[in-house]
């Protein structure tokens, strides 16, 4: 950056004229020469320069590492110290203020530029890592690599189920991989999507339960799927417990709702109440489960697992109806719920 300002802080006349005249004889722009702290906070506020040479030992009431420090938590400008000194205890000192360089005098030209040309090099690149573009880019590349890991596993699961000839054993595995690839789906939606921050609900819900239906090939069955959301995006930390919630309950659903029925139908509904509460209600009008089946007590490990979702991750409330079929309401607010990387209770 051959045009970039540089205010220079040294109280040694003879000093600052000479490295004044290094700086614009390497295409700097020289914004002011000053020999005091005072001088040096009042020039940098005033002509903003892209990178400070301050030598540490100056006019003033504060000395050249508490007037960068100063300086640095006002402006946020880049500054390299200028010092004769070697000794090792001023350099710690040094240290705190998170300089962008330091410079031995006597110095020659290229010594300067290239200190220079690093640390504004150094301090455009901080300037990017604090950006939201950077920050939006490294959770992209977090998904993405999430997503790529969760395929493996599935991948992994998929290879060894095919060694299986058991059939509990395999269902096993079966159920195992559709609750890993609920989550991958997730990461793969936000890593597609334009808002890192909400999933498009309707669509995850849709090509989930789509796939889990299909999944299910030997069952003589292919119900109906039907949607009602007026919630269409949410974000990570209810799509993740919500999506493994209908994963289990669809899938009880594939299993023993339609046994013996010619057809069947799976809904899904993703609202909010009068009181701003988010309301999801899963279910079928297959056989139905007993009336006095208590979710607490299940032996299931799907079934525990709908529970430990609804009540402990999303704080919520589950009720089962089973007056025509079975289904589920699950009421949470909004506000409640916990990371998933959370230890339970």
């Amino acid at each position: 950056m051959e045009s970039a300002r540089v205010q220079v802080v040294e109280d040694e006349g003879i000093i600052a004229m000479s490295l004044t005249r290094k700086l614009q004889k390497l295409g700097y722009i020289v914004t002011a020469a000053v020999p005091s702290s005072e001088e040096a906070v009042k020039r940098a506020e005033a002509d903003r320069p892209d990178v400070i040479l301050m030598d540490i030992a100056i006019q003033g009431a504060m000395d050249g590492i508490d007037t960068a420090a100063e300086i640095t938590k006002r402006f946020d400008i880049p500054i390299i110290f200028m010092t004769a000194y070697a000794d090792e205890s001023l350099l710690e000192r040094a240290k705190i203020t998170e300089p962008y360089g330091y410079i031995v005098k006597p110095s020659t030209d290229k010594e300067i530029h290239i200190m220079i040309k690093m640390a504004l090099y150094r301090h455009k690149m901080d300037e990017y890592r604090k950006s939201a573009q950077y920050k939006e880019t490294l959770l992209r590349e977090i998904h993405h690599r999430v997503k790529n890991n969760f395929q493996i596993i599935t991948s992994l699961l998929s290879l060894q189920a095919e060694n299986i000839t058991d059939r509990n054993m395999l269902n096993v595995f079966i159920d195992s991989y559709n609750r890993i690839k609920a989550m991958a789906s997730i990461h793969t939606k936000l890593y597609q999507s334009a808002d890192l921050s909400a999933l498009d609900f309707d669509e995850y819900i849709r090509e989930l339960c789509t796939e889990l239906i299909d999944s299910y090939e030997l069952s003589p069955v292919k119900p109906t799927l039907r949607l009602q959301m007026n919630t269409r995006t949410v974000t990570i930390d209810i799509a993740i417990p919500c999506g493994l919630i209908i994963n289990e309950i669809v899938s009880n659903s594939m299993k023993y709702a339609f046994t013996g029925r010619p057809d069947g139908e799976i809904f899904i509904g993703f609202n909010k109440d009068e009181d701003d509460n988010y309301v999801m209600i899963v279910g079928d009008n297959g056989t139905g489960i007993p009336s006095d089946f208590d979710l607490t007590k299940s032996r299931s490990l799907g079934m525990r697992l709908v529970d430990d979702l609804a009540t402990k991750k999303l704080k919520g409330s589950i009720d089962i109806d089973t007056a025509a079929g079975t289904v589920y309401k699950i009421a949470f607010k909004k506000s409640k719920p916990e990371n998933l990387s959370e230890k339970n209770g």
